[in-house]
């Protein structure tokens, strides 16, 4: 499975390549092979992709709109490669949250001394 793999990925980043070439080409044959490559290497690689997502939210916008218009199959493949949420944020939130409530409660504490 790994080997399989790796030969997609390779073969996504070549036509990724051909894509990039063929794209000045005033016939759409660039656009489509670069979409193929892109969708050969969510296949295959779906880390990678993920990476990319979470580094370029514009990316991961466009990724997005495309799994709601995606025939289903290629909607579950795209999922895969979503990134996760960032939980940091939630983290800080609810610290910042205890820290307002225990902020409170001494508040509370030196009106009722």
């Amino acid at each position: 499975m790994f080997i399989l793999r790796l030969i997609l990925a390779v073969i996504a980043i070549v036509l990724i390549a051909v894509g990039i070439v063929a794209f000045i080409a005033p016939t759409p044959f660039g656009f489509i092979v670069l979409g193929i490559g892109f969708v050969l290497l969510a296949v295959s690689a779906p880390g990678l992709v993920r990476g990319f997502r979470k580094r370029w939210k514009w990316l991961d916008r466009i990724m997005y709109d495309l799994e709601k218009h995606a025939p289903g199959w290629l909607a579950r493949r795209l999922k895969e490669s979503d990134p996760p949420e960032d939980e940091d944020e939630t983290t800080q939130d609810e610290s910042e949250d205890n820290a307002d409530g225990h902020e409170a409660s001494r508040t509370r504490d030196r009106a009722d001394s």
